[in-house]
């Protein structure tokens, strides 16, 4: 199965989120035209051990085709094994976490610190690569600089990975400062592999950011905006918080509305009037009717 195949040039993806990128959130973003639609960081090590919560982060929408799960961990040869596993068997493709920063993550060496063992990293695209999908593998620059950000792109490229996505940051930046899309292009021009860039992608750059690459990766600026796939705002952001929340509650229940959709509020009020007393308001309701009546206040 050809990546190209998959996905044409000038894809605009939902970005793996840990904590928002949820069977519920990605559904719902391929409501509105994301060419493909990430999970959440699935650990290898919970994968092989059958850990209900790992496996429970792999269930796959019925809109949700091409499918991608994102792996991390640090062995290849329990990324390999995971090639065994039915829920793995399900997706259409595989990515591989390389970048991220988080402390815990990093520590352990897998996510960003990847970056600096390129052997190891190499390895795990080969183990994956005895399988019959498409592996993918997401990067940072590096992790304080940028400087051999090329090489290791291309040493995925020669290991076999099939498509490479870049955040335009190094770990030590986490999220803080803006992204480098002149580095993201130089990593696109030197390897043949499709590169899809990734970092402060808005609705308003996005027409900026396809130039140079071969697609796009969306992160917070699809939790700010889950319509940025479709070019356009076609519902309230009332409207597209129903939407999400009739999906939350019909994978998790209830409990959903005060565990995660809690979380996605400050973002969709992020540029409205008046957010701060209806964040503060949401961010303490208790139960589903109570967070709905806060957001129905919202007009726009």
């Amino acid at each position: 199965m050809n990546i190209r195949d998959l996905l044409p040039k000038g894809c605009v993806t939902l970005a793996p989120l840990a904590g928002y990128s949820d069977i519920a959130f990605r559904r719902l973003c391929r409501d509105f035209g994301a060419d493909l639609t990430v999970t959440e960081m699935v650990s290898v090590a919970g994968l092989n051990y059958r850990s209900v919560k790992t496996t429970a982060l792999m269930r796959i929408a019925p809109n949700e085709k091409p499918s991608c799960v994102q792996l991390f961990g640090r062995e290849p040869e329990q990324f390999g094994r995971a090639l065994s596993h039915r829920e793995v068997a399900a997706f259409d493709i595989i990515d591989v976490n390389m970048g991220c920063p988080v402390r815990k993550v990093f520590g352990h060496g897998e996510g960003s610190a990847l970056l600096g063992d390129p052997e190891r990293a190499a390895a795990i695209v080969r183990a994956l690569k005895k399988g019959d999908k498409p592996v993918t593998v997401k990067m940072r620059l590096g992790i304080t600089d940028t400087s051999h950000a090329v090489d290791f792109a291309k040493a995925m490229e020669q290991a076999g990975a099939d498509l490479i996505t870049v955040h335009g940051r190094t770990r030590e930046q986490l999220y803080s400062g803006e992204a480098d899309w002149d580095e993201i292009r130089r990593i696109a021009a030197a390897v043949s592999v499709p590169v899809l860039g990734n970092g402060d992608v808005r609705a308003e750059n996005l027409g900026e950011r396809l130039d140079g690459v071969y697609g796009v990766a969306v992160g917070r600026g699809a939790v700010e905006n889950p319509q940025i796939f479709s070019g356009e705002r076609r519902l309230t952001r009332f409207e597209v918080f129903m939407r999400h929340l009739e999906y939350g509650v019909e994978y998790f229940g209830d409990r959903y509305v005060t565990t995660v959709l809690r979380g996605f509020i400050p973002f969709y009020l992020k540029g409205i009037p008046d957010i701060k007393r209806i964040r503060n308001a949401a961010m303490v309701c208790k139960d589903k009717d109570e967070l709905v009546e806060i957001m129905r206040q919202v007009k726009e």
